[in-house]
């Protein structure tokens, strides 16, 4: 039975998305986190923090405040949300959450200024306090709050985007030293005594890379699923997807930087003009079936001003060459233009037998009617449609916060040397609600960004696939693939994350070998007597997990490389990516191999690793002879089969 709260943001969203099936996953997901926050009505000193892990997009908005609705019914008597320090953006962000909660009073930063007031207003019922992550802020909240002495109310804070701005981005000097926004988050949690602390990201790579017992790593993750209508990375980057990517060469980029060019030039590279004469028809399809239709094309190639400046240029010559050349019927603009039809005809097939002629006819009559628009702002306003055809180009400030209505094709360029796949992936603007429209939709990129969102769209459905099987596990491997990074190196603390590489090879430095180990190793030699001495046989996944559990490193000579839950895992998940359901188990008994080694050197000695092929995940187990008063012991050793990847985790 939902509470009042919850009953009425739940009717808002049924009557703004028309969806009850997309609505009722959103509660489902709201609940599942309910149940596994601290509950605020239990009494006593009790924290936790957990994260709803959703897809760029998909909006997690209504996640959000459900959520928040369910805590208000169950007792929370505080909300705080945490959001962009952009005005706009935060201003926009307040109102949907006062929009949402009809029956709490909204307070925002500028509430702080009157202490008094916001005191009597926080302590009369229930309230929900936004304020953006700006340490000032923030410092004016806890102030406000301490002075009040509202220490025993229950709180359910809300970080919007937690991976941003909340992290340690002085994590990389590990000298003890705090950035300031991340040290006031620290306070306003432990300033409650009953609170959880709730992370949202699309992209939670810095979070899970933070220390195992670090405060802002998530102790629980909440998948958040998108609607049936939502087109996202499988769409565009998997196997067998919808065919919506176009590539151009990374050349063509340099004719659209003014920055290395003496003179810019006026002529556009072959590759946007096919992009834009792309968006032009399918827009112009759109608003024949559909009159009042208005349609968004999107160049985000660069970070420099002057270059926005010289795309800027480039689209309006776009737009009156196309007013001059379809007056004149100029043959070279009627063929690319049929061009243009004939690919978007191979994904839509009622948009193949509408009549070419009059698509025509019609470009030449909006054309003039062309928008063309810098967006360097982070509110809906600044991409609002305003005409049939707006054509954007990307600013700086093209943030999280930003979604692109009707976006039919994208033209996307930026290409950093060392790519970031939570920077990249917050790009993704092409993803969204957009399955009604999946036929004219495209995606031009050179082919080098192409394999780095193939790479990074691997990664999410590894992730999100670990999740979903182990909700619990402490363990959570990022996969990367070719030179690609999983985040920003000053959110991570030096030595703090284990990578272990396509064809890399890592065992203990050491096993224990006292009377604790005989029990494992008596399971070991059991599970093992089918395999002969120096040969190997397949084994499942499962099995070698199992086998990998059962060895016995010694925790004193550890070099942190070797982690037998990581091992496990990683195992599993690197096999589900190559789509192995088995691997190799390679055994010699007998063994004398006596001194530590480093945990990425190997305890092989004799040609073992050449005697198993390297396609598959290998486990090498080594029974070493007693000696004394020892024990026998297996000493494992674990090797990657060979790629252009690495599983990154937090030691």
């Amino acid at each position: 039975m939902s509470g009042k709260h919850t009953n009425e943001i739940l009717t808002l969203l049924r009557q703004q998305l028309g969806n009850d099936a997309e609505v009722g996953d959103i509660a489902a997901t709201a609940r599942e986190v309910m149940g596994k926050w601290v509950n605020p009505v239990s009494g006593g000193s009790e924290q936790t923090n957990g994260l709803i892990y959703g897809l760029v997009q998909s909006g997690k908005t209504g996640v959000l405040t459900v959520t928040g609705a369910m805590g208000a019914d169950e007792g929370y008597r505080t909300l705080v949300v945490l959001t962009s320090d952009i005005d706009p953006l935060y201003e926009q962000t307040r109102g949907r959450i006062q929009e949402a909660f009809p029956g709490m009073d909204v307070l925002g930063k500028v509430d702080l200024r009157d202490p008094e007031s916001f005191l009597r207003r926080i302590k009369l019922g229930t309230c929900v306090i936004v304020v953006t992550k700006n340490g000032k802020i923030l410092e004016a909240l806890i102030d406000n709050l301490k002075r009040g002495n509202v220490r025993g109310l229950a709180c359910l804070i809300i970080d919007d985007e937690a991976d941003q701005a909340s992290l340690n981005t002085k994590a990389r000097k590990n000298d003890g030293s705090q950035s300031k926004i991340n040290e006031q988050i620290e306070v306003l949690r432990g300033f409650f005594q009953k609170n959880t602390y709730l992370q949202v990201t699309a992209t939670p790579g810095a979070l899970f890379l933070q220390e195992g017992t670090h405060a802002f790593r998530p102790k629980f993750t909440v998948l958040s699923h998108p609607g049936g209508d939502y087109v996202g990375g499988d769409d565009f980057f998997s196997q067998g997807s919808a065919n919506l990517v176009r590539e151009f060469p990374l050349a063509d980029l340099t004719a659209l930087s003014a920055g290395t060019q003496p003179t810019p030039g006026t002529q556009t590279p072959a590759s946007l003009l096919a992009a834009l004469d792309t968006f032009i028809i399918g827009a112009t399809f759109r608003r024949e079936t559909q009159p009042d239709q208005k349609s968004a094309f999107l160049c985000h190639v660069s970070t420099r001003t002057a270059d926005h400046k010289h795309i800027i240029d480039l689209l309006r010559k776009y737009k009156s060459d196309v007013v001059e050349g379809l007056n004149a019927k100029d043959v070279r603009l009627v063929n690319r233009l049929r061009a243009a039809f004939d690919d978007l005809a191979s994904t839509h097939d009622e948009l193949g037998k509408f009549d070419f002629t009059r698509l025509l006819a019609r470009i030449a009559f909006m054309a003039p009617g062309i928008q063309v628009k810098l967006i360097n702002g982070e509110t809906d306003e600044d991409v609002a449609l305003h005409a049939p055809y707006n054509l954007f180009v990307g600013g700086n400030k093209l943030g999280r916060g930003v979604t692109i209505r009707n976006l039919l094709v994208s033209y996307y360029g930026r290409h950093p040397r060392t790519p970031q796949a939570d920077t990249v992936l917050q790009h993704a603007r092409m993803y969204g609600y957009r399955r009604k429209d999946i036929g004219l939709l495209r995606l031009w990129l050179p082919p080098e960004l192409r394999s780095v969102f193939v790479a990074i769209n691997e990664m999410e459905r590894s992730l999100r696939q670990l999740i979903e099987q182990s909700p619990d596990e402490e363990f959570r491997g990022v996969y990367l693939k070719n030179t690609l990074q999983a985040t920003r190196k000053t959110v991570l603390v030096p030595g703090a994350v284990g990578v272990y590489t396509g064809g890399g090879s890592y065992n203990p430095a050491q096993v224990l070998r006292n009377s604790a180990v005989a029990k494992n190793t008596a399971k070991l030699d059991d599970l093992l007597a089918d395999i002969a001495d120096k040969d190997f046989a397949k084994r499942t996944i499962d099995d070698l997990q199992e086998l990998v559990q059962l060895t016995m490193p010694d925790p004193e000579e550890s070099d942190h490389v070797w982690n037998s839950v990581a091992v496990a895992e990683s195992l599993k998940q690197c096999a589900e990516i190559l789509n192995q359901a088995e691997g190799y188990v390679y055994v010699d008994r007998g063994r004398e191999v006596r001194g530590r080694r480093r945990e990425t050197q190997g305890i092989l000695t004799g040609g073992e690793a050449d005697a198993v092929p390297h396609d598959r995940v290998t486990l090498f187990l080594l029974r070493i002879e007693p000696r004394g008063g020892e024990s026998a012991a297996w000493w494992p050793q674990v090797r990657f089969p060979s790629g252009r990847y690495a599983l990154a985790f937090a030691i």
